[in-house]
């Protein structure tokens, strides 16, 4: 059987907001006010695809993250960098 070689994020979530996922680059911004120095994401990702740094834990996300996606077949990455914002008062 043949394994994936896709590695993608499809999704990226802080609870109920979606993040804006363009190419490899990962961008939200949250309203003014909002703490960004210990967030938990959720990914949706390809089949069989893992995650290193893994977005599950709280992260401090005052600087761009970056991540890279290993695809199923162990051998195909991926880097994606998130950036999370806070809109000025």
């Amino acid at each position: 059987m043949k394994k994936n070689n896709e590695a993608k994020i499809l999704q990226w979530k802080f609870g109920d907001k979606s993040a804006t996922i363009t190419g490899t680059d990962i961008k939200i911004t949250f309203p003014f006010g909002t703490d960004i120095a210990s967030l938990k994401a959720t990914a949706t990702k390809s089949t069989n695809a893992t995650i290193s740094t893994d977005p599950t834990p709280a992260i401090k996300y005052t600087y761009p993250i970056n991540l890279t996606v290993t695809a199923g077949d162990g051998t195909t990455t991926k880097q994606y960098t998130v950036t999370v914002t806070v809109e000025k008062k």
